[in-house]
C-alpha cells in the first residue's frame, strides 16, 4: 500500500476530494485519472496510545479486507476515525468501510462480506 505523505497532496485531497461517513469513520477520497491508489489512515485521540490503536485497527481492516479487491483503482484515500472506533467489533468496522468504499465509488460494485 502506497501511503499519502505530503501536505501537499493532503491540502489537494482535502480542497478537491469528497467526504462521506459511516459510523465513526469518515472518508475524504479524490478520483485520479491514472496512477496507484494511495491511501492513509488517521487516528484522532488526546493519547498517542489511543490514536495508534484507531489507525492499526483502520489499516488491518482495509488490508485483509478491501486492498486485495480495489488495489488497482485510481483513488487518493483518507480514513479517519475517533475513540469510538477502539470498542467497535471489527466485523462493524468492516461493514462501515464497506459502506464507504460503495458509496464513494471506489468498491466498483465488489461486494464485501464479514464473516469474522
Amino acid at each position: 500500500m502506497e501511503t499519502i505523505s505530503t501536505s501537499k497532496d493532503f491540502k489537494q485531497i482535502f480542497k478537491n476530494g469528497k467526504k462521506i461517513d459511516s459510523g465513526p469513520i469518515r472518508l475524504w477520497y479524490l478520483q485520479k485519472k491514472e496512477s496507484k491508489m494511495r491511501i492513509c489512515f488517521i487516528g484522532r485521540s488526546k493519547k498517542a496510545v489511543n490514536r495508534n490503536r484507531i489507525r492499526r485497527r483502520l489499516r488491518e481492516s482495509f488490508r485483509l479486507y478491501f486492498y486485495p479487491l480495489i488495489n488497482d483503482s485510481a483513488f487518493d484515500l483518507i480514513f479517519m476515525s475517533d475513540e469510538r472506533l477502539m470498542n467497535a467489533d471489527f466485523c462493524e468496522i468492516i461493514h462501515w468501510m464497506s459502506e464507504l468504499l460503495e458509496k464513494s465509488g471506489v468498491a466498483n460494485g465488489a461486494v464485501f462480506d464479514c464473516e469474522y
